[in-house]
């Protein structure tokens, strides 16, 4: 149940208003097409009037369905949960089973590059497919010796980092579509940024970092794998070896 002053989420709601003929759609049928104009023509819209127009029902029909704009971005969220696929056997380890986990998040945020936007600030309601997302993340983490808050600690970790750079590296790939850029330049202008910034005086531990050697090159899938390890790294010890 909804927390006092809390609006009641989606999920607390009946299927369906007790007004209007019998319901045409499921929640999931209009959280589908809300997602799919969500990808093609960017977030802003998806608007009531606009879905209504999609699914062939009036404005105010739509509300019999969907109460507000908020529970049909909420069901818009859990209906990208649903991509999510969780191996009956996870990889060997539980490290290498979370790695998979983010990597999933990631692409999954790279299809649907508004998915932060909509994520951030906004309360963790779950729906059920953000809870099966939790129930198996825990599953996972059931052996560690980790307590309750590390655990959620970590979940939230390894999650919202997923997000957020799967949305960092659709912006850039966004970019490169629209103005022709290849990511070899996106790159090279983030560096000389830096060293334009460095040479000013104003920066001094952004001078000695890049006075530094330089560290091999890596390319964005390589760095995401980095971060991860490194999460992974304050939390569990190192999988056994196979």
């Amino acid at each position: 149940m909804a927390s006092a002053g809390v609006p009641p989420s989606i999920w607390e709601l009946p299927e369906h208003g007790g007004r209007g003929p019998k319901a045409r759609y499921s929640r999931d049928a209009i959280a589908a097409a809300a997602v799919a104009l969500a990808d093609a023509e960017g977030l802003d819209a998806v608007t009531m009037r606009r879905m209504a127009a999609e699914l062939g029902l009036g404005t105010m029909s739509l509300y019999n369905y969907v109460p507000t704009k908020d529970h049909l971005v909420q069901l818009m969220i859990d209906q990208v949960g649903t991509e999510y696929r969780f191996p009956a056997q996870p990889a060997a380890g539980t490290r290498q089973a979370i790695v998979d986990l983010a990597r999933q998040g990631r692409d999954i945020t790279q299809h649907h590059p508004w998915l932060p936007r909509v994520i951030i600030g906004r309360p963790p309601l779950m729906g059920p497919a953000a809870l099966v997302y939790v129930d198996y993340f825990l599953g996972l983490l059931g052996g560690t010796g980790l307590d309750t808050s590390a655990k959620m600690e970590l979940l939230g970790l390894v999650n919202g980092f997923a997000i957020s750079y799967g949305g960092m590296q659709a912006a850039l790939a966004e970019e490169r579509a629209r103005t022709g850029v290849t990511a070899e330049q996106q790159a090279a202008a983030q560096v000389s940024q830096l060293v334009a910034a460095a040479a000013t005086g104003r920066y001094p531990n952004l001078t000695a970092a890049l006075s530094a050697p330089a560290p091999p090159g890596r390319d964005a899938d390589e760095i995401f794998e980095s971060v991860i390890t490194r999460l992974l790294d304050s939390f569990l010890p190192a999988d056994p070896p196979l």
